[in-house]
């Protein structure tokens, strides 16, 4: 996906264009969204898997916060250090959701709808402390 163009016409009858950047920002990084289970094997013991819940890869925007972003966030104790614009979602959700981003896994704290429009979705993140193993990490299952 590209960023559309805007131009604007300058001079007096000249025809100079100038291009305008679009506040768009590119999602071109591509990323996994989890929701943590609790399911039962054979012989009846609970384990926690993370399964995804989309097929394949989602495209994003990612950033790291500013400092005065991650100060910010900081003076109200929560503590937050990625950003992750999505398209927009309903089934991404703050605390059960969790993002995995060149195989680091990140706990979704906060999710930013941007005025309630449909249209993207801003979620704002923590590198999760301890990371799922192998065996954790679940496949989509429709």
């Amino acid at each position: 996906m590209q960023k559309s163009k805007v131009f604007i016409l300058e001079g007096k009858g000249r025809g100079v264009m100038r291009n305008i950047k679009s506040k768009r920002n590119l999602k071109d990084k591509k990323i996994i969204i989890y929701k943590k289970q609790t399911i039962k094997d054979n012989a009846g013991f609970a384990s926690t898997v993370y399964k995804p819940i989309h097929p394949g890869r989602l495209w994003a925007y990612v950033r790291q916060l500013s400092a005065s972003e991650y100060y910010a966030s900081m003076a109200l104790q929560q503590k937050e250090e990625m950003i992750y614009t999505i398209n927009w979602r309903s089934d991404v959700t703050a605390g059960e959701c969790f993002i995995e981003y060149k195989g680091v896994f990140y706990d979704v704290k906060r999710v930013d709808t941007f005025e309630g429009y449909k249209e993207d979705l801003k979620l704002y993140t923590l590198q999760m402390v301890s990371q799922p193993g192998a065996g954790d990490v679940g496949v989509w299952d429709g």
